[in-house]
């Protein structure tokens, strides 16, 4: 599922997860998650021209259950738009990945991801799609897969659908995208492929954040593409001190900064991110993450305090 918007698996979409109720944790079982605010930040030849807090949102979530060897990870992350306070401006995305482990070894993953198309590429077209009349109907790019030790299976499909979807009726949104794949027809992109990678997108950053050591480098597939991570981490005592402040940790002291990036393996092409976790902390997911989707459009996401947050509708996986 590439968009021009990134270039590579939506970041925007930063990641990945959205169960919005809580579960109850069973033996051997661990969830987490999130609540995300975004501020947009714009700059003309690097200087700053306007900023504007509270302008999307985000969720992310985790489960794990391990019994033995085994071990089950479902990853998921929401994203989108307010555009109530962004002057319109509609924009969507999903992504939820299913991984199955022996040991550290992943057998089988399959991921679904959903995001709007947008192709604006410089600030005036920025502005453009600011400016530009409400359509009835906007662009989606969505992508499934299968993914074994001896095959990878891969379906995309390209769509118009209702401008009025939001986050807060995005199951509608997930089941009406979910019955175009269950007919495939030949002028759709499906098709299979042998000796792919078994990493995944979302494990990959989850294990960037987990694993022992300050760098991380990992190949994964997305959608037959394969792309390369490469992050490298540190502690960061400043902006610990300000999620302190903002009473998302305990300890400033624990606060690691990830500076990664993702590379296309085919284009070559980069996307840059940052975000910040908690060391030692059974939750990994971000306390922030920043990236640039375009060259004058810098977008921060804030995690919210636990508390005082509704939970979305649509509360059961996707299964590709």
């Amino acid at each position: 599922m590439e968009d021009r918007t990134l270039g590579v698996p939506p970041l925007a979409l930063f990641m990945a997860f959205l169960s919005a109720v809580p579960l109850a944790a069973a033996q051997g079982e661990q969830n987490f998650e999130r609540w995300y605010t975004a501020s947009a930040y714009i700059s003309f030849l690097s200087i700053p021209i306007f900023s504007r807090s509270g302008v999307g949102f985000g969720f992310a979530s985790s489960n794990e259950h391990v019994q033995g060897e085994e071990r089950m990870v479902s990853l998921r992350f929401l994203s989108g738009s307010t555009p109530e306070s962004a002057h319109g401006l509609n924009r969507f995305g999903f992504i939820q990945e299913n991984i199955e482990q022996i040991g550290r070894a992943t057998v089988e993953a399959n991921y679904f991801g959903l995001m709007t198309a947008s192709g604006e590429e410089s600030l005036a077209d920025g502005k453009a799609a600011l400016t530009a009349k409400t359509r009835d109907e906007v662009p989606f790019v969505a992508a499934q897969a299968v993914i074994n030790r001896e095959t990878a299976r891969y379906s995309v499909r390209h769509m118009l659908l209702p401008s009025s979807y939001r986050g807060s009726n995005a199951d509608q949104l997930l089941r009406q995208v979910q019955a175009e794949f269950r007919f495939p027809l030949p002028d759709r992109q499906d098709h299979s492929e042998a000796g792919q990678t078994m990493a995944t997108f979302l494990n990959s950053l989850r294990e960037a954040m987990q694993t022992d050591g300050a760098d991380y480098d990992r190949r994964f597939v997305y959608n037959g593409n394969t792309f390369r991570l490469h992050a490298e981490k540190r502690r960061d005592l400043k902006t610990g001190e300000e999620l302190r402040k903002a009473a998302l940790t305990t300890s400033a002291n624990a606060v690691m900064l990830m500076n990664a990036t993702i590379r296309n393996e085919k284009t070559n092409e980069p996307t840059n991110f940052r975000l910040w976790f908690e060391a030692g902390s059974p939750n990994f997911l971000p306390l922030r993450f920043e990236f640039k989707p375009k060259s004058y459009l810098r977008l921060v996401f804030d995690a919210e305090p636990a508390h005082g947050r509704q939970t979305l509708s649509l509360n059961r996986g996707i299964e590709p």
